[in-house]
Formats: C-alpha cells, structure tokens, sequence
C-alpha cells in the first residue's frame, strides 16, 4: 500500500518554525528562504528608510501563525548586522528579488559606518505586556548584542 509520504517530503527547513532568540545570527533560518511579495515590500521600505532616513526606526510586523514573521525579522537581522557570512547570505537573497533594496542596504551601512559591527538591532517577541515594558526588552537586547562578540555557532565570523 502506499502512503502518501512515499510521494511527498517536507523540506527540514519547513518542519519547524523560526525562533528569533534561538535562530538569530545563524546561517540555517535562511536555507531555503523564499522572499514572498509582501516580505520584499517590506525589505524595500526598511532599507529606504535606512539607507534614506534621517534617524533610525521601529517596525511591526503582524500576521497569523506561519505567516513568515520570524523568518522575515531574520533575514533583515542578518542583513543588518555585522560583517559576516550571515549577512552576506541574506544580501545574495534579497539582492535575487530586490536588488534595490540591497544596494540601499549596503547604503545605509556606508552612511552610518556599521558596514563592520553591524547596525543596533533589538530583538524582541511581544506578549500581552504594556507596550513600554516590550520596548524596555528591545533596548536591553540591542544593548547586550551590541556590546558581546557573536556566538561561536553563529556563523557570524568576523570576514
């Protein structure tokens, strides 16, 4: 008899969802990434903003489960962040679908001179929390990764 996993298989990459504390600075969230259309939308107007801005800014980004929030706040940590593997893999795939948009990001990390260290980036999942609380933990995450090296499982090693 056969059953239906002997015609189909599910790519490893899509058995789990992303977590942003566990998967952040790593190079596996972004085997397989696929930039929908909606994901570059968003790519291209945090990259303007950046590369075009005169400060920084905060972003939200809403959805149901499985939608692709964590892995999208991924890609953009890591393109983002400091000179590395990581980064450039998440470049190569935002460059495949909107070259703009990593020209702009490359932009801003010449404008602000974070083309080494990498942007300040807080990383934070709400829960049910008055707002101040959750932008608290953002600034205390953007703080401790901005004064420690990265994991040695990172990825992220020094180009």
């Amino acid at each position: 008899m056969t059953v239906l996993s002997d015609a189909i298989a599910v790519r490893g990459r899509f058995a789990r969802s992303a977590n942003l504390e566990r998967d952040r600075a790593r190079p596996e969230p972004l085997d397989g990434y696929v930039l929908t259309a909606r994901a570059t939308d968003m790519v291209e107007r945090v990259a303007a903003a950046a590369a075009l801005g005169a400060a920084g800014g905060a972003w939200s980004v809403t959805g149901p489960y499985g939608s692709g929030k964590s892995s999208l706040a991924l890609l953009l940590d890591a393109a983002f962040g400091g000179a590395c593997e990581v980064r450039d893999r998440a470049l190569k795939l935002i460059a495949a679908t909107a070259p703009e948009a990593a020209e702009q990001i490359g932009r801003a990390h010449r404008r602000y001179g974070t083309a080494e260290r990498g942007f300040a980036r807080g990383f934070v999942t709400a829960p049910r929390e008055p707002l101040t609380r959750t932008v608290e933990r953002a600034l205390a995450s953007a703080a401790r990764r901005e004064s420690a090296p990265p994991p040695a499982r990172s990825g992220c090693r020094r180009l």
